[in-house]
Parts: structure tokens; C-alpha cells; sequence
């Protein structure tokens, strides 16, 4: 059986993982983060970056999976990419595992499995699960009381500052998070890339009885894209796009300058790119579910969600080339109705 991740001996308490990511024929070169940001070489914040080169000019697209680690479909669908698609136009930049740090760690908040089997192209592979934030052993110093953003913005719950999607554009001399999103944006900008989709997952839609006997209703996050303010007109594309492909109806929600730290408005305000972020729904995240199955729910499986998060970014990336007037375009790229018919494991290799 062959694990998704190989343990490496540890410099210090935390372990260094590196992710098992099978590249493609599709895959033309590979890099590292550290690449674009040298302080974060030989940290366990370092993380590979895959990058699909067509040889015909077009767009450059980033793919960001795993800022969350516990958002599994994310992750998986930003791996199908390096080991199944081929680029025909433009270049794609995928980044699977985008905090490797929380990767290394259980979920602190859920008793969820740390490791989920599948059957692959090659046989049985296992899909990690997680954590929120980065492990606070290579943060390396103590949780704050407060986190106080670069902007100067202050989020009450110190752990926050562990936590990727709070700390855009991060700081080249910040904490390790800090300094992870840091190299992102140093990514961003060193490829050009025209757009980026940060994959994520959030609490279910469903109806539940709370502790207290009454009915309240899941979260309202779960089948939403949220864009940076420049991309609302490619998002509003897509999402129309994305029902009458799918008959998934997909929320749209512009980056509010009120919550700072988000990729989706840090990154389209600091760079060139136009930034989104999409979130399918995780059983895993229902805080009133007893045993979450974050593989094989009967509403909202992995191929499901895996399905509407490539689904998404397709729908964004043929929007943005009519509303750019440039190409993009990718090849042996799953539809919706092949990942449900043949599940996920058919797009691993």
C-alpha cells in the first residue's frame, strides 16, 4: 500500500512530510515555494508547485488546493490536475498542498480519520485529512492573545494567526504562516498569473437539531464563489456557466474589504491577478454530525464535491478568456458527470 505522504526524518519536533503527487504527462516542470522565496526552503512550509506548460501563448492560471488541510475535496481535486490534465493553450500553476504544515497534523477539532483509502489508477492510495491551521510546532512560537493583521486589523481568536487565509499578503520577515502567503504572492508575481481559485470546503447547507432541541439551518458558505472586486463579472459568468452544466445554483459573493487576510481579496488587490475562492460542503465540518463519511456521504460525497470544484474553475477559466479576449484551455479535463460516473480515483494515478 502505498501512503500519500512520505515521513522524512525531523530537524526538529515537528516531522517533514512531502506530499506522494504523482505528475502527469501533462506536468512540464516541476518547482518548489521556496523557489519564488528562499527562507522557506527546508522548512516543513515549503510545499511543491506543479506547473503545465502548453508552448502556445494564452493565460496563466494558479490552482491553490490545501490552504485548509482539512478541505479534502480542495486538495484532491488540485492533484487531479497534475496527474490527469494536459494544457492546449496557456500555462497552469498548481500548488496541491498549499500550508504542508497543516498536512502533517490531525485535525485538532474532529475526531475524522487521519488517512482515507482509495482506489486508484495503481492501486489503493490514501488521502490525508488535516488540519485548519499550521502545526504550531513549526509556527514556532506561542498562539497570541489577539492576531493583528499587517493592515492592522485585529482578529480576536489568536490561532487565527496559524491560519493561511487570515494572513494575505503575508510578511517576508512575519511568522512562518506569514511568510507562507508571502511566497505565494512572490509566485504570482514572479509567473504572471492572470487568475487564481483558492479551493476550499465549508460546513453543509442541512437542516439540524441543535443541543437545545430546535431546527437550525447548516452554513451558508457551502456552493459559493467569492471574488476579488476586479472579477464579479467573470464570477457572475461562471456561475450561470455552472448551472446549466452541473444544476448546481452557486452563490456569488464579492470580497468584503472589511475581513482582511482572504486570498480571494489579498491577493487581487496586491497583484495583477484576479483572485477567487470557491467552497463545496464538507460533512466533515457539521459540528452536530456524529461520524462524518467525508468520502462516501450520500449527499455530499468526495466525487461530488471534487466534481463541482474542477467544474468551478473550469467555468472561471473560459469566462475570464471571453472577458480578457485570451485563451486558455485544458485537455483531458474530467467533467462533472465523469468524475460522479467514475469516481475519483479514475483521475490518480
Amino acid at each position: 500500500m502505498t501512503c500519500l505522504f512520505v515521513l522524512y526524518s525531523a530537524l526538529s519536533e515537528a516531522a517533514f512530510f512531502r506530499p506522494d503527487i504523482r505528475p502527469g504527462y501533462g506536468v512540464t516542470k516541476q518547482a518548489w515555494l521556496s523557489d519564488y522565496f528562499a527562507p522557506l526552503r527546508e522548512t516543513n512550509m515549503d510545499t511543491p508547485v506543479f506547473i503545465l506548460e502548453s508552448g502556445k501563448p494564452g493565460l496563466t492560471a494558479l490552482a491553490i488546493g490545501g490552504t485548509h488541510a482539512r478541505e479534502i475535496a480542495g486538495f484532491t481535486a488540485a492533484t487531479i490536475m497534475v496527474e490527469t490534465v494536459r494544457m492546449a493553450r496557456g500555462r497552469l500553476i498548481v500548488i496541491p498542498h498549499a500550508n504542508n504544515s497543516a498536512i502533517s497534523i490531525q485535525d485538532q477539532e474532529s475526531r475524522i480519520p487521519r488517512f482515507h483509502m482509495i482506489e486508484s489508477r495503481s492501486g489503493t492510495r490514501l488521502l490525508p485529512y488535516g488540519d485548519r491551521r499550521t502545526d504550531i510546532r513549526d509556527q514556532g512560537i506561542p498562539d497570541p492573545v489577539e492576531y493583528v493583521h499587517p493592515s492592522g486589523q485585529v482578529i480576536k481568536d489568536g490561532r487565527e494567526s496559524r491560519n493561511l487565509n487570515r494572513v494575505y499578503p503575508g510578511k517576508p520577515d512575519g511568522t512562518p504562516t506569514e511568510r507562507l502567503a508571502h511566497a505565494i504572492i512572490q509566485l504570482i508575481r514572479a509567473e504572471s498569473v492572470d487568475f487564481s481559485v483558492d479551493f476550499h470546503e465549508a460546513n453543509t447547507p442541512e437542516y439540524f437539531i441543535n443541543k437545545k432541541g430546535e431546527i437550525e439551518k447548516g452554513g451558508r458558505l457551502a456552493y459559493m464563489l467569492v471574488c476579488n472586486p476586479k472579477g464579479v463579472e467573470v464570477g457572475a459568468m461562471a456561475v450561470l456557466q455552472m448551472s446549466e452544466e452541473t444544476g448546481i445554483s452557486m452563490k456569488l459573493e464579492q470580497s468584503d474589504r472589511a475581513f482582511r487576510g482572504l486570498s480571494h481579496l489579498e491577493i487581487g488587490d496586491a497583484t495583477h491577478c484576479v483572485s477567487f475562492l470557491t467552497e463545496s460542503p464538507n460533512p466533515g465540518q457539521d459540528a452536530w454530525r456524529e461520524s462524518p463519511d467525508v468520502l462516501r456521504d450520500s449527499t455530499y460525497s468526495l466525487e461530488h464535491r471534487v466534481a463541482m470544484t474542477l467544474s468551478m474553475f473550469r467555468n472561471i477559466a473560459e469566462a475570464f478568456s471571453v472577458f480578457h479576449d485570451n485563451e486558455f484551455e485544458m485537455g483531458d479535463w474530467p467533467s462533472f458527470s465523469d468524475i460522479i460516473e467514475k469516481g475519483v480515483g479514475a483521475y490518480l494515478n
